[in-house]
């Protein structure tokens, strides 16, 4: 695993997604209207999920397991494991840093959303992609609400990033997510599709996502095989062994 893919599997977890096996608890719906846009978002204190996350990129594919832990608002964990229990990666965002460890290498990061922002040429923060691993709406005060029957489309613009929201009047739920960058043509595309409930609000169940970067395309699927949302207090553990090359 090299620091270009340790990168990658980093640009996963910004557009992570679950699949089947869903196990409801305590989840609970927050019903936001903002102007003319209505939207169901999930609230929770701790989500714990384990699946399978497929990379493709120039034409090389690269699968393997991980484990997934949030604290809404506070952590954001991700183990990457390809296999016989043995972990590749780790990465643990909060919100004003970013600390990634490849054991393969025997090589860590511990750096800010500055470099992601530029690393991704998208304006990152922990706020972004919190709301992007759980397919949520996320207001940004200036937008644009255009209602196209079943779908409510609203457009922001933050910076040279323009933002297209698609989000279901049926569920209230995002189903699609537009992000691109008038200056570079850079763009990603967020696909959140197979709504089941988790708890109370129906949550997307098979996420796809793409990423044109300087006319290369990396397509992401993400899957979850199990996903728990509850009250009860997670750990997200994130120590350097001693021998590490700071990158």
């Amino acid at each position: 695993m090299n620091k270009q893919l340790l990168l990658c599997l980093l640009s996963i977890v910004l557009f992570s997604a679950c699949k089947k096996e869903t196990i409801p608890s305590a989840a609970t719906a927050a019903t936001e209207t903002v102007g003319n846009v209505t939207v169901q978002n999930l609230e929770f204190t701790y989500l714990n999920a384990r699946g399978q996350l497929t990379f493709d990129d120039k034409g090389q594919s690269t699968s393997s397991g991980y484990a997934l832990r949030m604290q809404k608002d506070s952590v954001i964990w991700i183990s990457v494991l390809p296999g016989l229990g043995i972990e590749a990666a780790r990465i643990k965002l909060t919100p004003d840093s970013v600390h990634m460890m490849n054991r393969i290498q025997r090589e860590y990061a511990a750096t800010d959303y500055a470099f992601l922002s530029k690393r991704f040429n998208v304006a990152l923060d922990f706020q972004v992609v919190q709301a992007i691993l759980l397919g949520n709406y996320q207001a940004n005060g200036s937008e644009k609400a255009i209602n196209q029957g079943q779908m409510q489309h609203v457009q922001q613009l933050r910076q040279n990033l323009l933002f297209d929201y698609f989000i279901s009047s049926e569920n209230l739920k995002l189903q699609q997510l537009n992000v691109k960058d008038q200056l570079s043509g850079n763009s990603i595309v967020v696909q959140y599709e197979g709504f089941q409930p988790l708890g109370k609000v129906p949550f997307a169940h098979n996420m796809l996502a793409q990423i044109l970067q300087s006319g290369q395309i990396s397509d992401f699927n993400l899957n979850h095989s199990k996903v728990t949302v509850s009250e009860d207090v997670l750990e997200f553990p994130f120590s350097v062994p001693s021998g590490y090359k700071r990158l």
